[in-house]
């Protein structure tokens, strides 16, 4: 792959990401379809779902879950990072923001906004998304 095929490509993987944070800011789980792979596996679900998210029904699943716990979700990608060297590879910088749906007695939460930051790896392969990784900061203990 000569230099300008791959930032070519660079490109294009950049956006795919932006698609697939657009599916969560316009609540359209049928973007799901174009840009994830069936073999698809979000390594991020892990820390919450007990077991990685697979191919486009579990990011569909993944969507699904925060709209029925979470209002008013909305993200801002702030920085997409690729490289030419590594063009299946996007790293993404983003910030979220959400309001529980529920409150727990137990807990001192309440249907406050909140703010929550991560950075996600993701690699695409053949214009799809084959893999993600999640490190989130601000996300709460229990929802």
């Amino acid at each position: 792959m000569d230099t300008n095929e791959s930032i070519s490509q660079v490109e294009i993987n950049k956006g795919i990401i932006q698609r697939y944070f657009e599916a969560y800011n316009n609540k359209n789980e049928t973007i799901f379809d174009e840009i994830i792979s069936p073999d698809y596996i979000d390594h991020g679900q892990s820390a919450y779902m007990s077991a990685p998210g697979l191919g486009v029904g579990g990011a569909k699943n993944d969507l699904r879950n925060s709209l029925d716990k979470l209002d008013d979700v909305s993200y801002v990608i702030e920085e997409l990072i690729a490289s030419s060297n590594y063009p299946d590879l996007v790293g993404a910088y983003w910030k979220g923001t959400c309001t529980p749906k529920v409150t727990y007695a137990h807990t001192q939460q309440t249907r406050k906004k909140f703010n929550y930051r991560g950075i996600s790896i993701y690699r695409i392969q053949n214009g799809k998304m084959i893999e993600t990784w999640h490190v989130v900061d601000g996300w709460p203990t229990k929802l």
